[in-house]
């Protein structure tokens, strides 16, 4: 569905509930629940069960307060930006005050869920929220300092929300490094596209991010470096069988992990900023070819770990 069909849908009066959907930031809980999944399944070594789908309930939360606190903070910049008339503040059907009730809200009841859980987990979720405050609010607003902005996305997708999901089975100091490092790779790979194609309308506004600093086509380059670097870290582990992969995960399964690098050099381009359109198909492709190249690793996994 093109973004054009899916603007005109949440403005249709049939659709409001897509509108406020939207303004929770549903369509980013995904980007939370697979780093999740995947920390998930490594420590818990089973494909699902009821802690996951709680564990994602958690991260649905606290991804909806995120983005709240974003819609709260940049408000200003959101009534001049197309890209964000889907905004209940822009549109002015909730006020400044109502927005704070539903974060706080979602941020709570996110806090009291992760009581379930042991405390590793309850500082994993603490320090999502951190990040959180830091990334968005003044005096801090990391997404307007780069590097920084990179480093939050990094910090809180690629490191803390897997790591949250390990510690729900396993000492969280024993996370895998190297898939941790993959993990983290894959994710800002896919981030980094995000930055490039807003750099026009954030130069504009004078916003700075690392794509205005440092260009969105070498912020592409960047996307695709990542990629590599993620590839190439789970295939050194698979030739040294450092867990959790092995030799027989990377025969079977390292084919994937070369196709990821070739579909990231077409569908998201690095030589030149790119379209809106083009970042939301290419991220796509790409997130989808990794989601299943993930998913037959975990099923290969769970089998040899069942066997063994």
């Amino acid at each position: 569905m093109s973004n054009q069909i899916f603007s005109r849908l949440i403005s249709n009066k049939l659709f409001p509930q897509l509108t406020w959907l939207r303004f929770f930031g549903f369509e980013f809980w995904m980007v939370g629940f697979t780093p999740f999944f995947i920390g998930y399944v490594v420590g818990a070594k089973e494909l699902f069960g009821f802690d996951l789908f709680y564990g994602f309930v958690i991260i649905a939360f606290l991804t909806s307060s995120t983005f709240i606190l974003n819609h709260i903070y940049d408000l200003e910049l959101d009534k001049q930006n197309p890209r964000k008339e889907f905004s209940l503040l822009v549109r002015d059907t909730i006020t400044l005050k109502q927005a704070w009730l539903l974060f706080w809200f979602f941020q709570i009841t996110c806090l009291l869920l992760s009581f379930r859980f042991n405390s590793d987990f309850l500082l994993c979720i603490i320090g999502l929220t951190i990040i959180s405050f830091v990334y968005n609010a003044p005096p801090f607003r990391f997404k307007t300092r780069p590097g920084l902005d990179l480093l939050s996305n990094g910090i809180s997708l690629g490191f803390l929300i897997p790591l949250s999901a390990w510690s729900i089975n396993e000492p969280i100091l024993e996370f895998p490094r190297l898939y941790l490092f993959a993990t983290f790779c894959y994710l800002m790979a896919l981030y980094c596209p995000t930055m490039a194609v807003d750099v026009s309308f954030d130069r504009r506004f004078g916003i700075q991010t690392f794509a205005t600093k440092f260009g969105a086509s070498n912020t592409m380059k960047l996307s695709w470096t990542f990629t590599i670097l993620g590839v190439s870290t789970l295939i050194y582990s698979g030739i040294y069988e450092i867990f959790p992969w092995n030799y027989k995960l990377l025969v079977w399964t390292g084919w994937l992990l070369i196709l990821e690098i070739i579909v990231h050099y077409i569908y998201l381009p690095i030589h030149s900023q790119p379209s809106y359109h083009t970042v939301a198909k290419g991220s796509i492709i790409l997130a989808t070819l990794e989601a299943v190249a993930t998913f037959f690793f975990f099923i290969i996994f769970l089998d040899l770990y069942s066997i063994g």
